[in-house]
């Protein structure tokens, strides 16, 4: 999915973020903010945000040194998720309703939500589009699920899907996660809380998205292999909509204009699409 001009404001909004929460001093903030300008000046429209916010993040990373930026969010995150009570948590339809309210905690987002207000408010409500019934109906025949990780602190609640369908079902579930720190996604280092129920794999990709052009080949092989691939959040989602020559059940929530606009729903809505 290409870039929109609301992109680019989103975008340098997140590197204002970042200077935020490292406390930086107006000198590096400004240093910060102009290679930020200049990584925008030599991106093309037909650049996805992924790949902008990638460059974006090194460029933050080689102004300040800090190779994990927002380590201290992603700290905050977990520690928030592991508070969230799922012990009413039984089916797969739940689950991946738990899941995908986890995608609220986003530090890239244009909209910021709020976990317990989401859980509150959308635990028992409807998917704007829902394709739960084609999801169990495939886990019955498949032998393999590849689960595209997002964000740290939801990944909590991946997991919980993942045990979820593990138990009703004999399959095995790869669980991809970012090659190198970039936002707020699960590195290889965050998901190895989920070692236990699924079989954790490098991408190499150092997209805050899954793209095809940087995974590795192993993670490509699976991935194409794969009965089901179950894709979070809405970096993977413009990173692979219209892209993969394969069916990709998306999982998100609406956090931004330009995603409403193109699936046709709003803001804070959840989504369960195979596409």
């Amino acid at each position: 999915m290409n870039i929109k001009p609301d992109c680019l404001s989103c975008l340098f909004d997140q590197a204002l973020r970042v200077t935020k929460l490292l406390k930086l001093d107006d000198d590096t903030s400004k240093k910060v903010f102009n290679k930020t300008a200049q990584v925008l000046m030599d991106h093309t429209m037909s650049s996805t945000p992924p790949q902008i916010a990638r460059d974006i993040y090194q460029a933050i990373s080689d102004v300040t040194g800090e190779k994990d930026p927002v380590a201290l969010a992603k700290a905050y995150a977990t520690e928030q998720a592991l508070n969230i009570d799922t012990s009413c948590i039984y089916t797969i339809p739940d689950a991946l309703k738990m899941a995908v309210i986890g995608n609220v905690i986003d530090f890239g987002a244009q909209e910021q939500l709020d976990l317990d207000e989401m859980i509150q408010y959308h635990l028992h409500k409807k998917f704007a589009i829902d394709d739960t019934e084609n999801f169990i109906r495939e886990l019955q025949h498949a032998k393999e699920m590849v689960l595209l990780a997002d964000n740290v602190g939801e990944h909590i609640f991946d997991k919980l899907l993942i045990e979820t369908i593990k138990k009703h079902y004999d399959i095995t579930v790869h669980y991809f996660v970012r090659g190198k720190p970039i936002i707020n996604d699960v590195t290889l280092k965050e998901g190895q809380l989920l070692k236990d129920c699924a079989h954790i794999v490098d991408t190499g990709v150092r997209t805050p998205g899954f793209d095809l052009e940087e995974a590795s080949s192993i993670s490509k092989k699976i991935f194409d292999r794969a009965d089901i691939v179950l894709s979070k959040g809405m970096g993977n989602f413009e990173s692979l909509y219209n892209v993969a020559k394969r069916p990709i059940y998306f999982l998100f929530v609406v956090k931004c204009s330009v995603v409403a606009e193109e699936i046709g729903h709003n803001v804070k809505e959840l989504v369960f699409t195979r596409v």
